[in-house]
């Protein structure tokens, strides 16, 4: 190698270098660039010329990443006179048996609890998922009445819809009770249940979509925790319906994306991330990369976050996260809650402390929000009363705000929700924040000397400008083109004491009069200065000689101020 040939590479090794550095300062400087988007807002009036004297207020109202919950489908849906018409004993199943987790008896709602409960989902959330009412044993049994009330609830309030779960092999609920093996079902016909009942043309998923009966879901967790249960698989396969679990599995991918092509179609299991070491994460990862060799048609990975554990950290769900992603596949984190009851996950469980808690609940959300490949965060339930173990993560039995839900305030309806107000633009009329906005939707007031402009459902997902169209007042332009000149002077001037055509009605007061000309004249003479650096005397007296013809017009009297 020559010595230019050696500088050449030292040049380019240089560069190759400083440019990895760099982006990699970069991504330790903001772990958030991927969930933003570079943008400047412009403030333009209606002839395209800048605003630079207005100010904006900006708030996210609608994060682009899915924040939700799940929800307790009758119990948001019901109306006031159906509850009502509910004793005790009723009220009370509309919400989980928590006495085996805590609570000294079973609460009692009020529709009170309702109202809140609704208003709690549509303040916070942008995803829900309705649970209950669309298993497999009560759909069934009790039709899909409160699904529909609930998906209708969704729908009219712009919520996105995720269901759960189309396949779960348990022996126990929610499996009907005639397929479960006390009952020794026939296999063939427990097969033939399960493919009509959840993954055929008569099923779950054929009701729920855009040619069916009740609301088009098209997110749905397909297959529900097979690293745990495979009492349905067993059973095929016993039965030579099918060679091994793999093929039942990919199997049931298959038959539902032939169904529904349209559907994102997702496997979700637990004690993925909730572990002590990384072996969970691995199995999961292989589990996931044999289905799709078996050709299943896998569109998401659920985990299941029902945290127990005080010793994983941040650190360790990122790595479990990382393994994750090997597949290629997005990550959703299905079901987020925290354990401080009696019970015993692992022999050497201690109930988490409310600051654990809140440790945990900050790890997870941080590493979830910055890992490129999650695209949702589930809480499973956010409601004391309405938890499955007594344990919402943000509201206690009487509403209060929990001291360990302050990731969720600080972070997701703090940081990483914008509201900034009162902010200037530049001499373009344009306004820029250095490492971009959170992507989602954003309302904008702009205001210009008191008078405010409002634009609502502005959506930011991608780089570029904002550009925001005002009316803007221009003094003395009373043919409305966007500059002031003589024909303005001619407007006014025809239609001078009118108190009907009051387009030249520079100080609307209900007349065109000289004041009015005042204005105009003052405007006049800013504009020529800003055009004109060094007037040409001879240009300003035909200009001059123009107007004076016009205003002596025969027959023509106007009253004209003194200092013409």
């Amino acid at each position: 190698m020559n010595s230019q040939s050696q500088v050449q590479f030292l040049i380019r090794s240089t560069v190759c270098f400083m440019t990895v550095l760099l982006a990699n300062a970069h991504v330790r400087a903001d772990p958030l660039a991927h969930r933003k988007s570079l943008v400047t807002v412009r403030v333009e009036d209606t002839f395209g010329n800048p605003v630079p004297n207005a100010t904006v207020d900006l708030q996210m109202t609608r994060h682009e990443f899915r924040f939700g919950t799940q929800i307790r489908d009758r119990f948001i849906s019901i109306t006031e006179s159906e509850f009502n018409s509910l004793n005790t004993s009723q009220k009370q199943w509309l919400l989980p048996d928590q006495t085996a987790f805590g609570a000294a008896t079973r609460y009692t709602p009020t529709y009170q609890d309702v109202q809140n409960y609704q208003n709690a989902v549509l303040d916070h959330f942008n995803y829900v998922v309705p649970t209950v009412g669309m298993q497999w044993l009560v759909l069934n049994g009790n039709g899909p009445s409160v699904p529909d009330a609930a998906l209708s609830f969704a729908t009219l309030n712009n919520l996105e819809i995720g269901a759960a779960s189309v396949v779960w092999e348990r022996d126990q609920w929610p499996t009907p009770t005639q397929y479960r093996s006390d009952s020794n079902p026939n296999p063939q016909t427990f097969y033939n249940a399960l493919v009509n009942d959840r993954l055929g043309p008569n099923g779950v998923m054929a009701r729920f979509s855009s040619t069916g009966a009740g609301a088009n879901i098209t997110d749905w967790k397909l297959l529900n925790e097979p690293l745990h249960e495979t009492y349905f698989s067993d059973t095929f396969i016993g039965a030579g319906i099918y060679q091994d679990q793999i093929e039942a599995w990919a199997d049931y991918f298959i038959q539902a994306d032939t169904l529904r092509p349209d559907a994102d179609l997702q496997i979700n299991d637990f004690n993925i991330l909730n572990w002590n070491g990384n072996g969970e994460a691995e199995r999961y990862r292989d589990l996931v990369n044999d289905l799709l060799a078996a050709g299943a048609p896998i569109d998401s990975i659920g985990v299941q976050a029902h945290m127990s554990r005080a010793d994983v950290t941040k650190n360790d769900i990122k790595q479990r996260l990382d393994i994750l992603a090997q597949t290629g596949l997005p990550i959703e984190i299905t079901e987020f809650d925290s354990r401080d009851d009696p019970g015993q996950p692992f022999p050497s469980y201690v109930p988490l402390t409310a600051q654990e808690q809140e440790q945990i609940f900050r790890d997870l959300l941080e590493a979830s929000f910055e890992h490129p490949s999650v695209d949702k965060f589930i809480m499973w339930g956010f409601w004391d009363p309405g938890h499955w173990r007594y344990n919402g993560p943000l509201y206690d039995d009487n509403w209060n705000v929990k001291p360990e839900a302050a990731p969720w305030f600080d972070l997701v309806e703090g940081d990483w929700q914008p509201d900034l107000t009162d902010l200037t633009l530049n001499a373009n009329g344009e306004w820029s924040l250095n490492g971009g906005l959170f992507q989602g939707e954003y309302d904008f007031t702009v205001d210009l000397s008191g008078n405010e402009t409002s634009f609502e459902d502005v959506v930011i997902n991608q780089d570029g400008n904002i550009v925001l169209v005002i009316a803007v007042d221009i003094p003395g332009d009373y043919n409305g083109n966007g500059t002031v000149g003589t024909e303005d002077f001619f407007l006014w001037r025809d239609s001078f004491s009118s108190t009907s055509n009051l387009a030249a009605d520079g100080n609307n007061d209900g007349v065109v009069d000289a004041a009015d000309y005042t204005i105009w004249r003052d405007a006049f003479s800013a504009s020529a200065a800003s055009a004109i650096s060094v007037p040409e005397p001879n240009s300003l007296t035909v200009v001059l000689v123009l107007m004076l013809t016009y205003l002596f017009k025969p027959n023509r009297r106007i009253a004209l101020p003194a200092n013409l």
